[in-house]
C-alpha cells in the first residue's frame, strides 16, 4: 500500500505544479487535449448553419468518377446473385402503399466490400478517411471518429419499393431516441449516429429514392404512422437529385426514408455510418472485425475500425487530409503503473 500512497502523492504534485503542463490548466478527467483540433476552414458557417437546422447537408462533386466508376464495376459482378434482393417477409413497405413500387420488386442489398479482393475494395475504403468527408465528421463527431455500422450497399430495380421512414429523435413511445440523438451544446454539434451516403447513380427529381424530413432530428414528438409510410404530409419530404461524386451527410435522427423507384434504371447508393469515439450502436466490430476487412487498410483507415473508447485511452485520430495519424498525448507512466498495479491491465 506505501508503494500505491507514493504514486499518488507524485501524481497529486505534477497536477498542482505551477509550470508544467498541468499546473497552469488542471487537466480534467475527460479532457483529451492531442486530440483537440482547430477549427476546419473548410466547413463554411453556411454549411453549418443548413445542417444545424435541418439534419442533412449535401456535399457536391466530391468524389471522383473514377473511384464511383470503380465501386460500380466491383458492384457488377455481384448484382447478379438473386438472393441479394429483398422477397416476402424481407419486403420494407406495407403492400399496397405509397412506398410499395409495383408490389413485386424488392430492395437489393450488398455488403462485404470493405474486405472484397485486392483490387476491388481500395474504393470503398477511400470513404473512411475522404479528405473531403473528414472535417464534416471532426465537426458532427469529434476527433476519434469511427466506422459504426458494416456499410452497405442498396439497388433498386425499375419498380422497386422504398423503405417505410425510420430514425428519427423520438421513439413510438413518446420517450427520447438517445442512441441516434444529435445536440448542439457549448458551441460544438454532436450526433450520435451519422450517416454518409454515396450515391453511385444518377437521381433526378421526381424519380425516388432517399428521401428526409429536414428538421425532424429536433423534434419532441413521434413520427404518426402515416407519415412513416407516405401516406401524409408528403409534401415535407425532401428527396434530392443526386449526382455521381455527391455525398449526403445526416444524422440518424432526421427521420428519413426511400421513396419507390420511378427511374428507367437501377439506381445504388452506398450507406456508411459513423459514431463519435465513445459510441456505439452497431456490433460489427465485436469482437473485432473480419481479417479481410481491415488487413492492408492504411494507419488512418485502421484507426476509425477501433472499438468504442475514449481519445484519451490512447486513440489514433485521422488528421484532417485524411492521410496522418494524430497521435494522442502518452498517459503519464505513474498512471500506466498504478492501473496496471490495480487492473492488471494497461487500461481501466
Amino acid at each position: 500500500f506505501g508503494e500505491h500512497r507514493t504514486m499518488l502523492r507524485r501524481a497529486a504534485r505534477a497536477l498542482g505544479r505551477p509550470g508544467t503542463r498541468y499546473g497552469d490548466r488542471v487537466r480534467q478527467c475527460h479532457d483529451a487535449p492531442a486530440l483537440s483540433q482547430p477549427t476546419s476552414a473548410v466547413i463554411s458557417d453556411a454549411d453549418k448553419y443548413f445542417f444545424d437546422t435541418n439534419g442533412v447537408l449535401i456535399l457536391r462533386q466530391v468524389l471522383s468518377k473514377q473511384m464511383i466508376t470503380a465501386m460500380n464495376a466491383a458492384i457488377d459482378t455481384r448484382m447478379v446473385d438473386d438472393t441479394i434482393e429483398r422477397r416476402g417477409k424481407l419486403r420494407l413497405t406495407a403492400k399496397g402503399g405509397p412506398l410499395s413500387g409495383d408490389g413485386t420488386t424488392g430492395r437489393k442489398d450488398i455488403a462485404g466490400f470493405l474486405g472484397w479482393p485486392r483490387g476491388e475494395r481500395e474504393a470503398f475504403r477511400d470513404v473512411l478517411t475522404h479528405p473531403a468527408i473528414v472535417p464534416y465528421l471532426h465537426e458532427l463527431l469529434g476527433p476519434g471518429y469511427r466506422l459504426d455500422h458494416n456499410p452497405l450497399c442498396i439497388a433498386q430495380d425499375p419498380g422497386a419499393e422504398g423503405f417505410e421512414f425510420h430514425g428519427g429523435s423520438t421513439l413510438d413511445n413518446g420517450r427520447w431516441n438517445w442512441p441516434l440523438q444529435y445536440e448542439y451544446s457549448h458551441g460544438q454539434m454532436r450526433c450520435s449516429l451519422l450517416a454518409v451516403g454515396v450515391p453511385l447513380t444518377k437521381v433526378n427529381e421526381g424519380e425516388g429514392g432517399f428521401c428526409i424530413i429536414r428538421g425532424s432530428h429536433k423534434s419532441n414528438f413521434a413520427a404518426p404512422a402515416a407519415v412513416k409510410k407516405y401516406e401524409i404530409g408528403t409534401e415535407h419530404g425532401y428527396a434530392p437529385a443526386l449526382d455521381v461524386g455527391d455525398v449526403v451527410l445526416f444524422s440518424e435522427a432526421t427521420t428519413h426514408g426511400t421513396l419507390a423507384w420511378k427511374g428507367d434504371k437501377q439506381r445504388r447508393t452506398l450507406i456508411y455510418r459513423f459514431s463519435p469515439a465513445t459510441n456505439a450502436y452497431g456490433r460489427g466490430y465485436s469482437p473485432e472485425w473480419p481479417e479481410n476487412y481491415i488487413e492492408d487498410m492504411t494507419p488512418a483507415q485502421r484507426s476509425t475500425m477501433a472499438p468504442p473508447y475514449h481519445p484519451r485511452l490512447d486513440r489514433d485520430s485521422v488528421a484532417e487530409n485524411g492521410v496522418d495519424v494524430i497521435k494522442p498525448a502518452p498517459r503519464e507512466d505513474f498512471k500506466v503503473q498504478f492501473d496496471e498495479k490495480i487492473f492488471k491491465s494497461k487500461y481501466f
